[in-house]
C-alpha cells in the first residue's frame, strides 16, 4: 500500500535525521513505520527547503512556500496559500500514484485536492474553523477589545485588519474542503456530528490520536502527593478560546476564598491577549497565582504534571486536545469545561468533572471540592488513566488506522 500524507508543519525527522520526535503526527508516523508493506511518503509546507529527503524508507516532500511582500500585506492569506500549494501537491500525486492520500485537518486548504484526483483523499480531523471562529472570543470580549488594544499604532491596526480578515477567509476555504472530501477520520462525537452536517453522506471512520510516547510510560503516574497548597496546572493559553478569561476569572474566586493554590500554566500567551484580559477582569494574572510558564520541554512537562493535585482545562471550543489527554496518561485528574469533543476523553464523574463553559464560580467549586476528596481523586486518576492507555495505545490506534485505510480504498474500487 502506498500512503500519501500532507502535513502542514515539518515532520521532526526531516530536519533531524532521527526518530519522530515531536507532536501526535509524528508519533503517527511512528506506530505506522512497523507495517513493512506501507510505502509512506509526507509531503508539507515548508519556509526554508524544497530539498527531498528518503529517511529510514519513508520520503520527504517539501513544498517551499514564500510569500512575497504584496502577497504578505495585501493579498487573502488562503488564497495565496492554495495558488502556490496546489501545483505542487498535485506534481507529488502524480509521481508518488498513492493508493490513498491523508490530510490532516481540514483547517488546512490541503483537502482541496480532491477536486483534481480521483485517487481517494481521507481528511484526518483535527480542530475546525467554522466552529472555532464561531466561538472566537468569550462573553464581553469582542474584535473592539483588540482595537483598543492597538491604541493608534497603524503597524498593529494593520496587523489586526490582516488578521480578521484572514480569519473569514480560512472560514470560506475549510467551508469548501468540507463539502470537497467525501471520507474522514476523527474520534470524537463532537468532530462525528460536526462532519456529519459539514458533509450529508460522508463516510467517517473512528481513528483515535497517537501521543509523544513519554506520556504513555506506565512507570511514571501522577503522585497524589496530599498537601496543603492544591497545585493546579493547565497546557496553553495561547487564544481567547482556550479560555484565558475563564482562568483568571476562576483564579481569582480561588484567591478570594482564601485557598492555598498555584495555577502554572504551560505555554506562551501573546502580550496583547494579557493585558486584554486582565483590563477586562481588573485584575493581574500573576496577582492571582497564575504563573505562565511559557513551552515547557515534555520531560520537564511530564514531571509538572505527575506532581500536581488536577489538570484544568478552560477552553470554549476544543475538538480532542492533547493536553487533556497526555494528563489523563499520566493520571492526572481533570477539571475542565464540558465543550466540543472532551466528553468523549472525559466521562463525566467517572474521569473527572465537567463544568459549563463561562462558569467559573462552579469550576472553582469542583476544584475545591475534588481537591479535598483524596477517595474521589484516586478514583478518577485509575479511571482515568486507564481509559486513555488503551484509547492511545499504538497497537490500537494502528488497527483503526490500518483498517480505516483498507476500508477507503476498497470502497473508492467499488466507486471507480
Amino acid at each position: 500500500m502506498r500512503v500519501l500524507w500532507f502535513e502542514v508543519t515539518e515532520p521532526s525527522v526531516y530536519s533531524s535525521s532521527g526518530k519522530p520526535i515531536g507532536g501526535w503526527q509524528d508519533a503517527l508516523q511512528n506506530i505506522i513505520s512497523v507495517v513493512p508493506e506501507l510505502e509512506l511518503c509526507i509531503a508539507f509546507m515548508s519556509e526554508s527547503s524544497n530539498e527531498e529527503k528518503r529517511i529510514d524508507g519513508v520520503v520527504y516532500k517539501p513544498i517551499l512556500a514564500k510569500f512575497s511582500f504584496i502577497e504578505k500585506c495585501f493579498k487573502k492569506h488562503w488564497d495565496v496559500f492554495v495558488e502556490k500549494m496546489l501545483p505542487s501537491a498535485i506534481k507529488i500525486i502524480n509521481d508518488f500514484n498513492p493508493d490513498i492520500i491523508h490530510v490532516f485537518g481540514t483547517e488546512w486548504p490541503f483537502g482541496q485536492i480532491a477536486k483534481y484526483t480521483k485517487i481517494p483523499v481521507v481528511i484526518h480531523i483535527q480542530g475546525a474553523i467554522v466552529p472555532y471562529n464561531n466561538a472566537q472570543y468569550p462573553p464581553n470580549y469582542s474584535v473592539f477589545d483588540r482595537i483598543r488594544q492597538c491604541g493608534i499604532n497603524p503597524i498593529k491596526l494593520f496587523a489586526l485588519w490582516k488578521s480578521v480578515r484572514n480569519s473569514k477567509n480560512w472560514g470560506k476555504w475549510e467551508l469548501d474542503t468540507w463539502r470537497s472530501v467525501s471520507y474522514y477520520m476523527g474520534r470524537t462525537a463532537w468532530d462525528n456530528a460536526l462532519s456529519s452536517i459539514m458533509h450529508p453522506g460522508r463516510r467517517y471512520y473512528h481513528v483515535d490520536e497517537g501521543l509523544r510516547p513519554i506520556f504513555l510510560d506506565e512507570k511514571i503516574k501522577w503522585k497524589g502527593e496530599c498537601n496543603s497548597k492544591i497545585k493546579l496546572i493547565s497546557t496553553g493559553c495561547s487564544t481567547f478560546w482556550k479560555g484565558p478569561d475563564m482562568m483568571l476569572k476562576v483564579a481569582k474566586i480561588l484567591k478570594q476564598t482564601g485557598v492555598d493554590f498555584e495555577w502554572n500554566v504551560a505555554g506562551k500567551m501573546s502580550n496583547d491577549v494579557q493585558k486584554i484580559v486582565e483590563r477586562k477582569e481588573k485584575t493581574k494574572f500573576a496577582d492571582c497565582n497564575i504563573n505562565i510558564l511559557g513551552f515547557v520541554q515534555p520531560d520537564k512537562l511530564v514531571g509538572r504534571l505527575a506532581s500536581s493535585t488536577l489538570y484544568i482545562h478552560t477552553a470554549y471550543i476544543e475538538n480532542s486536545p492533547n493536553s487533556i489527554c497526555e494528563a489523563q496518561c499520566l493520571g492526572v485528574p481533570i477539571v475542565s469545561t464540558n465543550v466540543g469533543g472532551i466528553s468523549t476523553l472525559v466521562r463525566n464523574g467517572i474521569d473527572g468533572i465537567l463544568v459549563p463553559a463561562n462558569d467559573p464560580w462552579q469550576m472553582a467549586n469542583a476544584i475545591l471540592e475534588l481537591a479535598a476528596d483524596n477517595t474521589r481523586m484516586k478514583e478518577y486518576s485509575d479511571n482515568s488513566q486507564s481509559f486513555a492507555l488503551q484509547r492511545h495505545a499504538p497497537k490500537n490506534i494502528l488497527l483503526q488506522l490500518m483498517n480505516c485505510y483498507n476500508a477507503i480504498i476498497e470502497d473508492n474500487d467499488k466507486i471507480s
